[in-house]
């Protein structure tokens, strides 16, 4: 990792200097100036402004570096997390990066201080990771396939738990399946083409009117239900929502305009929320996983922090399973 002493060298100035700069205090001639933030930015020096608070803690202290915080779905995994580092002896921090970019989020992690960093946060960018890498910080990524020294990812078979659903209305009788879809990630991405393939593979079509956006949110696919429901005559067999949370919206919105969830419209869901199971009908959904992949992505942190087996990480997939409940029935 680069220090600021290794800028000093480089830009041929005194540590004071490079902290004046930074910090944008003291007289710094705009020549030093310039030459200064040049060597910063060639060299990828991120100033840890935590460093004398983290000093002491940074052998103690994991990461969790997030994009949202919001949902049961960030709870479990986050509960999860917690508790491996508490019986392991770790503090763990947690950081919600929000709208942060790439650049911001990499510094967010590289100037953190942690020994190591679990990440599920779709926006940090491939050439960032590499930056991060360099550093030697163990990482496990929990939203994407991510192998390389120190590196390990713990991710869920989106895939294979929408095939089983999918071909489980299918089967039902259902042709026409809606799809709703939450932020533009690798989660919804991975959801959305085996939505498609499974459509393909059955030989149905996609009607593009039976595709909404609603950003995982509840009450986002509330509204977008209802608004569908007032431009739209045709409404389909069944919706297939990305996360239960959105299904929980979608049946809400179908319920106020009359229509009877499963009798009309079969309603399924992903992640198998804790909720799920007291939605009016009780949702069928996807088991996703989640504190299995807390828990699996804590335990391998721990094992690239301590350098023990081999120092190449692993790329780890959960499997996921269909929960049936009495949100869908057979298409009458």
């Amino acid at each position: 990792m680069v220090i600021i002493k290794d800028v000093a060298k480089e830009a041929g100035v005194a540590i004071s200097t490079v902290s004046n700069v930074i910090n944008n205090v003291g007289n710094v001639s705009e020549e030093t100036k310039k030459k200064v933030l040049a060597v910063v930015e060639d060299m990828n020096y991120v100033p840890n402004f935590n460093a004398r608070s983290l000093k002491a803690n940074k052998k103690n202290t994991v990461g969790l570096f997030l994009s949202s915080i919001q949902g049961d779905y960030y709870r479990v995994l986050t509960q999860a997390i917690h508790l491996q580092c508490k019986m392991a002896g770790f503090m763990l921090n947690i950081y919600v990066s929000n709208e942060n970019t790439s650049e911001e989020i990499y510094g967010m992690i590289v100037s953190s201080g942690v020994e190591g960093a679990i990440i599920m946060n779709e926006c940090l960018e491939s050439d960032h990771i590499k930056r991060i890498a360099r550093t030697g910080l163990p990482m496990v990524f929990l939203e994407r396939e991510c192998r390389g020294e120190k590196i390990s990812s713990v991710t869920i078979d989106n895939y294979m738990g929408t095939e089983l659903v999918m071909e489980y209305l299918i089967r039902q009788g259902h042709r026409s399946i809606g799809y709703i879809h939450g932020v533009e990630c690798r989660d919804d991405c991975e959801r959305f083409r085996a939505y498609a393939k499974t459509l393909e593979r059955n030989g149905l079509p996609i009607d593009a009117r039976f595709l909404l956006y609603a950003d995982f949110e509840e009450i986002k696919a509330y509204e977008e239900v209802r608004k569908f429901l007032m431009r739209e005559r045709d409404i389909p067999d069944a919706f297939f929502c990305a996360n239960d949370e959105m299904a929980g919206g979608c049946m809400r919105a179908l319920a106020e305009s009359g229509i009877r969830v499963p009798e009309q419209v079969s309603v399924a869901g992903f992640d198998n929320i804790n909720l799920a199971q007291y939605f009016v009908p009780a949702l069928t959904t996807v088991q996703s996983p989640v504190e299995e992949q807390g828990t699996k992505g804590a335990l391998e942190l721990f094992r690239l922090m301590r350098g023990e087996g081999e120092p190449e990480g692993k790329s780890l997939k959960l499997a996921t399973s269909l929960i049936v409940r009495d949100s869908s029935i057979p298409r009458r």
